[in-house]
């Protein structure tokens, strides 16, 4: 009963985290010429121009598939980790290979939630290069 208690503590902070966590991450611009000329409003909506078109040419922001496969990796790894421990230790193999597995996928449920909001390094590239077309100098995403 103990190690199902984690395991649900650790899929709830996951979940706090996924609906709590950061928004979608965003350009930072350098305050130079351009920027001071348009002002920030315009500024912001070229930004959401260029993360649509980032969008519409395929380059999204996040891929919700890596994330779904390293979850299924480190669950996998830690159930084989598990049943050896557990044959070692002469404990019963299935419960904790099972014990492992779901403790380790609820941890690398909680590392994705906190990674969601950083985009995918195409989508980062592909905003930063339209918004320097458009005169902008983008120093870091937050």
């Amino acid at each position: 009963m103990g190690r199902r208690r984690i395991c649900l503590f650790l899929l709830m902070v996951g979940l706090v985290l996924c609906v709590v966590g950061c928004g979608p991450k965003r350009p930072v611009l350098y305050p130079n010429t351009h920027l001071d000329s348009v002002g920030m409003q315009v500024a912001q909506a070229d930004i959401d121009d260029c993360i649509m078109k980032a969008e519409a040419a395929g380059a999204s922001a996040n891929d919700s598939g890596e994330a779904a496969k390293n979850v299924a990796t480190s669950a996998g790894v830690a159930a084989a980790a598990g049943a050896v421990f557990g044959a070692i230790m002469g404990n019963d193999v299935l419960r904790t290979a099972g014990a492992s597995a779901g403790a380790a996928a609820a941890g690398s449920t909680v590392y994705q939630a906190s990674k969601s909001g950083d985009p995918t390094s195409i989508h980062k590239n592909f905003v930063t290069k339209c918004l320097r077309e458009k005169g902008y100098e983008v120093i870091g995403w937050k």
